[in-house]
């Protein structure tokens, strides 16, 4: 009764001031106002847009049937007679994105895009209510993620991972000199609390993107407040408090935004604390007597202790702490120009490795190899500045400047049982990026081009420290201790031609020049004794594809591209000891190049969602990990132990394929059903060895129900299992604790979610994860993922 005389006075306010006739479109479960509907008339002449508080001015439109769309609504017509309107719209169990961003850095119409990709929504991430970005990815069914520690999460993309798969965030890449090939937790730096969406891009990148976009893009949009269209300033207040018990989750979050007709303001803090995960109890199907947390270590009088532990489903040592916090602000310079700055910044606690904390010290002994081993805090912060300018002229009818500048800082520690020196090694990263993009519209088609630079600096040091006498003696850094930096720049063009009402043609060339140096004062750390690297690389890249809309249904899409990764600083300069070898650089390292191709289908109606997908590609000089030899020795002598010696080579070819399926439908008002399956193969063709970070079948299936302020999904998730001949040997070999005697079991785990729409200022919502509390891990993980969780959170909005 309060919220309807709200409406009625706000309506009745802005006739009164405005002799106009308004629109106001609401949310029929919430009656939140809905942003971006469109509104048309039957003459197809006048057409309008809300805004943030839902409101749109229809005065110029003439009397008659009027019609409400928008991709996550049932549209509705309702007879337009002069006078206000308010309108409810029923919400989509399943909304079908017809626009992305991340396939030219420009919103774009999903009919005209011949490469897969995937849009994950606010909505949809509010409902998933993942502790982390990587788990919002992992729940999607379409992208698998490996984990080493709890703090962690690697993205898996047709094959590729880590420093093979493009991080951006608001238009700025994430990727710096230091992604290593291994797996990476640089993902759960940003806040999917504060995110508006997150797009994914199946397959390279590298024509928009440049290096490091082999297997895909991961394009995370934050929350940008759009303009207010009166004198009135826009103010909401989210909050979300959320706990889950599995790791003790504990996890708070507020955010702000302002929305006034020349400014907007926006601010996000979100602090999440984990304590160690419990893993699930249900040992079956391959685990059994498998990973348990037996022993741990404890330090008592000096002397490190092996401990009992006396519940082996506790994954000792695996918590953290993590906080995230982003500021925006966005000042309108004129009708066609604006300028906004953003700040964000990202810390952990210590983050325990969990699985080289639990790898014994041998295959017949409960005794431990380490002692200690953990990331220090990894900290990232950004300065993202941007100019948008907008207005047709002969170069562009859309253009934007972005200034950004990023800190890393991250550092490595580990101490041996038995040992009382610790050894740390720290890394930071201060990485420059300017890159200027156009968007220009002709009749029947859109050129996308511009330029980008990026450069870094790297700083790496090392030292070890006695934890009983606080001595202090040398140790190898990571990377070059002189310094190292990493320079790129190029020039990329995209064209998108529409041939005809059904067909449309892309095609886009990149040309790409990156130098990498690095000195040291180590000579025996490089290979021949050279204290220097220095390395330049160029490349072009293409892309051509055909999206063809054989009628309002069906849709066939062909794409061919291109792609490349010129070699970063952890490639070829990075010295480390893993297991029983010792990784050294490689100064003659080459670029690895890929041609991939991909034919898909989709089927898409108003109420449902099918498309496959098939893949191939072939690498070229595909830089893997490989015996070497350092300074003409197979191995190496450290602390008196014989290490064998490995770096990155350049295979001389691979090949990586495989295919998805999906289907969504809203199979009645209340109910829809979702479908994904996935698989990725490949082999090092030269070597005849399976590639490491291709992926097992996995994939989701869910039923979803909604009925108003109600919402639930059941789900079932699944992981097949990887025989031992399947995973590359010197995986195994390296790191046998993260496998079984057969390889890595298969899993599928129940789950249930549920949120439920108090009023319009407050939602719960209530999940349970691993129902059966399975005890499992995603494949080539060094963690057990978690037991049965019990999720409960409180959103309020103001």
């Amino acid at each position: 009764m309060r919220h309807n005389l709200k409406i009625a006075l706000l309506l009745c306010f802005i006739s009164f001031q405005s002799f106009s006739q308004n629109a106001l479109i609401v949310d029929d479960a919430t009656g939140k106002p809905i942003v971006d509907v469109f509104i048309y008339h039957e003459n197809k002449e006048n057409v309008a847009y809300s805004n943030e508080k839902g409101l749109a001015n229809i005065s110029d439109f003439p009397k008659g049937l009027v019609f409400f769309q928008h991709p996550s609504y049932h549209q509705q017509s309702i007879a337009y007679l002069g006078s206000d309107l308010r309108v409810s719209l029923k919400e989509k169990i399943m909304s079908f994105n017809e626009v992305v961003i991340s396939a030219n850095k420009w919103e774009q119409a999903e009919e005209s895009v011949s490469q897969k990709i995937m849009t994950i929504n606010r909505k949809t991430i509010q409902f998933q209510n993942p502790q982390t970005s990587a788990d919002l990815l992992a729940g999607s069914g379409q992208v698998f993620v490996q984990k080493s520690q709890l703090g962690g999460g690697s993205p898996k993309i047709r094959g590729f991972a880590a420093n093979s798969v493009l991080l951006v965030v608001d238009g700025v890449r994430m990727n710096n000199a230091i992604f290593r090939s291994g797996n990476l937790q640089n993902v759960i730096n940003i806040d999917p609390n504060a995110l508006s969406s997150s797009e994914v891009i199946f397959g390279p990148g590298s024509v928009i993107y440049g290096s490091d976009a082999l297997g895909g893009v991961m394009d995370f949009h934050t929350i940008d407040p759009g303009w207010s269209t009166d004198n009135q300033a826009d103010i909401r207040i989210n909050t979300l408090a959320r706990y889950s018990t599995a790791a003790n989750e504990r996890t708070g979050h507020v955010d702000l935004s302002v929305s006034q007709k020349q400014f907007t303001f926006f601010h996000s803090s979100s602090f999440t604390s984990f304590d160690d995960l419990r893993a699930g109890s249900n040992r079956s199907g391959g685990y059994e007597g498998e990973f348990e947390r037996t022993f741990y270590v404890d330090r008592i009088n000096g002397q490190d202790q092996l401990i009992l532990n006396e519940d082996v489903d506790v994954q000792k040592f695996s918590g953290y702490d993590l906080f995230n916090t982003i500021s925006k602000i966005k000042y309108r310079l004129g009708p066609k120009t604006d300028v906004s700055y953003g700040f964000y910044f990202s810390t952990t606690s210590d983050i325990p490795r969990y699985d080289l904390l639990s790898e014994t010290a041998g295959p017949d002994t409960d005794s431990l190899a380490a002692a200690e081993w953990y990331y220090g805090p990894q900290k990232w912060q950004m300065h993202n500045v941007k100019f948008n300018f907008y207005g047709k002229n002969a170069l562009f009818d859309q253009a934007k400047l972005t200034l950004a500048y990023q800190k890393f800082d991250e550092s490595r520690n580990d101490r041996n049982f038995g040992d009382d020196r610790l050894r740390t090694r720290t890394e930071s990263v201060d990485m420059y990026t300017v890159s200027l993009d156009f968007d220009k519209e002709f009749r029947n088609s859109n050129l996308y081009y511009g330029m980008d630079f990026y450069h870094n600096d790297i700083h790496s040091e090392a030292f070890r420290r006695n934890i009983e006498t606080d001595e202090i003696t040398e140790a190898n850094s990571r990377y070059p201790n002189g310094g190292s930096d990493y320079t790129s720049f190029a020039i990329y063009g995209s064209y998108v031609n529409q041939l005809s009402s059904q067909v449309t043609f892309n095609s886009g060339l990149r040309f790409n020049t990156i130098n990498l140096k690095g000195e040291t004062s180590d000579a025996q750390a490089l290979n021949n004794n050279l204290s220097e690297i220095d390395l330049t690389n160029s490349a072009f890249n293409g892309s051509l594809g055909l999206a063809i809309n054989l009628n309002e249904l069906n849709k066939i899409s062909l794409n061919f591209s291109t792609g490349f990764r010129s070699p970063n600083i952890d490639d070829v300069g990075k010295i480390f000891d893993v297991g029983n070898s010792l990784v050294v650089p490689n100064p003659d390292l080459n670029p690895e190049y890929s041609l991939s191709y991909e034919v898909a289908y989709q089927r898409k109606s108003g109420v449902s969602l099918f498309r496959a997908v098939a893949f191939h590609s072939r690498l070229f000089d595909a830089i893997i990990d490989g015996p070497f030899t350092l300074n003409g020795s197979n191995t190496a002598t450290i602390d008196g132990e014989t290490l064998a010696v490995f770096a990155k080579v350049n295979a001389g070819a691979a090949e990586i394929y495989g295919g998805s399926l999906s289907y969504t439908a809203e199979v009645s008002a209340n109910w829809a059903l979702s479908k994904t399956i996935s698989y990725t193969g490949g082999r090092d063709i030269t070597n005849d060895q399976p590639l490491r970070h291709t992926t097992p079948i996995f994939g989701k299936v869910s039923v979803t129900h909604k009925k108003r302020k109600f919402r639930s999904e059941f789900y079932f998730e699944y992981n097949s299992n990887r025989n031992r001949s399947d995973i590359p040997s010197a995986e195994i070999d390296r790191k046998p604790y993260l496998y079984t005697d057969e390889g890595s079991p298969g899993w599928y785990t129940l789950n249930v979610k549920t949120s439920y729409q108090i009023n319009e200022h407050f939602n719960f919502n209530l999940g349970l994860e691993n129902i059966l509390d399975k005890h499992y891990r995603p494949y080539s993980s060094g963690i057990s993922a978690p037991g049965r969780n019990l999720i409960f959170a409180l959103r309020a909005t103001i």
